[in-house]
């Protein structure tokens, strides 16, 4: 199924580029493509992170961690790890 316009089909089977993102609670942003010092994760599912964030919250607080919107930075790959094995 595509999306039509007046003048006809437009689109065929779009892929949707987010689809593996949807299977997961976050992503690890690629250092590469950040201008900035900080390890970046992004936090992909938004049901589950309102569904935790005053838990989210505390544990930034506790590890040094900023969170920001649906971000979490970290100073240090060890930081990155330990959210990975809380939160996955």
């Amino acid at each position: 199924m595509g999306l039509f316009c007046r003048t006809g089909r437009i689109f065929l089977n779009m892929t949707d580029i987010f689809e593996e993102w949807k299977k997961t609670k976050f992503i690890v942003a690629d250092y590469e493509l950040l201008d900035q010092p900080e390890i970046l994760v992004v936090l992909t599912d938004y049901k589950f992170w309102a569904d935790h964030l005053d838990e989210l919250k505390i544990w930034c607080e506790n590890h040094k961690a900023i969170q920001k919107g649906m971000t979490v930075g970290f100073n240090t790959q060890e930081d990155l790890a330990m959210f990975v094995l809380r939160w996955s």
